[in-house]
């Protein structure tokens, strides 16, 4: 809160502020927007970084001089663990009490933006964990003098329902702005751009931003939701709801650009929240790392496997900008097999076989695609929209034959590839080389499996995403019981809660052990949409 007040004097009305300069004033809603990104994706990439990127196998971190937790093998420490629980209920905290300022400024386009974070935030966080506090929780800033710190752990197939209800009134609440913009009432919907380096106050984009969330938590939820009857209550105002029916109507009005629900239109619309190697309140998590970590023998696997004809120019055009060679280390090995590895592939010189990430290419005098110091990071790009359409076409849930969702999925890569290559185009030769390759290895019975994989290399670096699409479908297959791995031999499932937990909120604490969770803090039991029958059978064969 003390941050978002810090910076309100650059996004606030200076005559307000002039007229009191000893008075403390409530900072107005679209202040709290840039602190919120930067520190919400700020956390996030941390643990894409050390955590997610280890889990999902795109990459192999073999410090054992410094710790001998290894998140690859499933034994991590307290610090990963609690870091996204500490500092996202930040935010959530902020982006409720931005909620609470919009609706007392009576202004519905900063409601709709604080909805869309409130719930952004809150997937990650459930998401992570499963049950945790959600309906009375980030409240302590409205409770003034009665301050709480106790709170219920809530179910989560309840959270999201309030989740996808959220969204639905942050699409109102944009139609409404723009309402009062055509009556002549409100001059515009957008707000100061130096409260919102994103989308620097465009309220369109933040509307198409907010529905190609929605549409990401509703494919979060299908599979479950299906095996349930395919029906999820949205509560009194929304009723029951059919997931299949409301991805298809999102797909209609990404069709026809237009619709009650805009979407986004192109990687201009993407969610990119800007870093910078100058500014030191910008810098990435990382911006000190100067060796990386070694990137894993399945993520190289899956991108060399396109190298058919290097000589020619030909392979996957992402693989430069993530790994410095395309041969990776394995996971799950003991520490006597690894360093067995190491010392064939590593020489005592440096010389290495095996690739390195952060990546920076040199082009033109200046680095793209740095990882240390990338100059963005996306909370959400456009190209997962069209895998999520691509699997719902494949599935049956659109009205689109196996030509159209192949047509999708082509294009999904394409735009994967294209945000992370900006010196090539759609027509240039390796791309269209790369494209026809996979074009030719699709097919009607393989799609599902090839939609999920590209979607998983697409998700690098994208927050937890990949390995929520993991926990949620099992793709790709990644085998996960080696010699060194621990949890039974079982990709986590889900965070630990916190340690603190159990003497800070010891009630609602132990109620969510010893119910959802069987009686231990565990790492196996299933958040609530991953618990499906298709998930668990294809995760099952990677221990296999």
């Amino acid at each position: 809160m003390a941050a978002v007040a810090l910076t309100a004097a650059g996004c606030a009305n200076f005559d307000e502020m002039n007229e009191n300069p000893y008075a403390v004033y409530d900072a107005p809603a679209e202040s709290f927007v840039q602190p919120m990104l930067y520190n919400t994706e700020y956390a996030l990439v941390q643990r894409t970084y050390d955590l997610v990127a280890e889990l999902v196998q795109y990459s192999v971190n073999r410090s054992t001089e410094i710790t001998s937790q290894m998140n690859y093998n499933y034994s991590i420490t307290e610090s990963v663990v609690a870091s996204l629980w500490q500092n996202l209920y930040l935010q959530a905290g902020n982006a409720e009490y931005m909620l609470e300022t919009a609706e007392k400024e009576s202004n519905p386009a900063m409601k709709g933006v604080a909805m869309v974070m409130k719930v952004l935030i809150m997937s990650n966080i459930a998401d992570t964990y499963g049950n945790v506090p959600y309906f009375d929780a980030a409240k302590i800033a409205s409770h003034k003098g009665d301050i709480s710190y106790t709170t219920t752990y809530d179910e989560q197939n309840l959270i999201y329902a309030d989740m996808l209800r959220l969204l639905e009134d942050a699409n109102r609440a944009f139609g409404e702005a723009n309402e009062l913009v055509s009556a002549g009432t409100l001059s515009t919907a957008d707000f100061s751009p130096l409260c919102d380096y994103m989308y620097e106050g465009d309220v369109d984009k933040w509307r198409r931003f907010g529905n190609s969330l929605y549409l990401r938590l509703l494919m979060r939820v299908s599979l479950k939701v299906e095996e349930e009857g395919g029906l999820i209550s949205l509560g009194e105002e929304y009723g029951e709801m059919n997931v299949r029916n409301k991805i298809a109507e999102l797909y209609d009005c990404f069709l026809s650009g237009s619709g009650d629900y805009p979407m986004m239109r192109g990687r201009s619309d993407a969610a990119l929240v800007g870093f910078s190697k100058y500014n030191s309140a910008l810098y990435t998590p990382f911006y000190s790392t100067t060796s990386g970590i070694w990137n894993s023998v399945v993520a190289c696997n899956t991108l060399v496997d396109k190298m058919y004809d290097k000589a020619a120019g030909f392979e996957d055009p992402r693989l430069n900008f993530y790994f410095t060679k395309p041969m990776g280390a394995p996971t799950q090995w003991l520490k006597s097999d690894l360093d067995e590895f190491m010392e064939t592939n590593v020489s005592s010189l440096g010389n290495s076989l095996v690739g390195r990430y952060p990546r920076g290419i040199k082009v033109t005098g200046d680095y793209i695609s740095d990882l240390q110091n990338a100059d963005h990071y996306a909370l959400m790009n456009y190209s997962e929209l069209l895998f999520i359409f691509a699997e719902a076409g494949q599935r049956g849930w659109l009205n689109i034959a196996y030509p159209q969702v192949k047509q999708h999925y082509l294009r999904a890569v394409t735009e994967a590839v294209l945000e992370w290559h900006p010196y090539v185009t759609e027509s240039s030769e390796n791309v269209v080389k790369f494209i026809d390759t996979l074009s030719s290895e699709i097919d009607a019975d393989n799609a599902l499996d090839k939609i999920l994989t590209q979607k998983w290399i697409s998700l690098f670096w994208v927050g937890i995403e990949s390995w929520c699409d993991y926990r949620r479908t099992g793709y790709p297959l990644l085998k996960t019981n080696g010699p060194a791995a621990e949890n039974n031999g079982i990709l986590p499932t889900r965070m630990r809660y916190p340690a603190d937990e159990k003497y800070r909120n010891p009630n609602s604490y132990a109620d969510a052990v010893g119910g959802w969770l069987g009686g231990s803090n565990n790492m196996q039991t299933d958040v609530w949409w991953a618990s499906t029958a298709e998930s668990r059978a294809m995760r099952l064969k990677g221990r296999q």
